[in-house]
C-alpha cells in the first residue's frame, strides 16, 4: 500500500466513524424523546387507573344506597 491508498484508507474510516457517531447520536436523541413519552404515558395511565378506582367506588356506594333492604 503506497501512502495515497493509506491516505484514502484513512480517509473512509474517519467518514465512516464519523456516520457511526452521527446515527448514534441521533438514536440517543430519538431513545431520549421516547422515553419521556414513556413517563408521561405512564403518568396517565396512573392517573386514568386512579380515576377508575374511585369511579368505581362511588358505583358501588350508589348501589348500596338504591338497594331494597332484605325485608322487602
Amino acid at each position: 500500500m503506497n501512502t495515497s491508498e493509506l491516505e484514502q484508507h484513512v480517509y473512509e474510516l474517519e467518514f465512516k466513524l464519523q456516520y457511526q457517531e452521527d446515527t448514534i447520536e441521533s438514536l440517543n436523541n430519538e431513545i431520549a424523546s421516547h422515553q419521556k413519552d414513556i413517563l408521561l404515558l405512564k403518568e396517565q395511565v396512573q392517573w386514568l387507573a386512579k380515576r377508575v378506582d374511585s369511579q368505581k367506588e362511588q358505583q358501588s356506594n350508589i348501589n348500596v344506597a338504591n338497594e331494597r333492604p332484605p325485608h322487602y
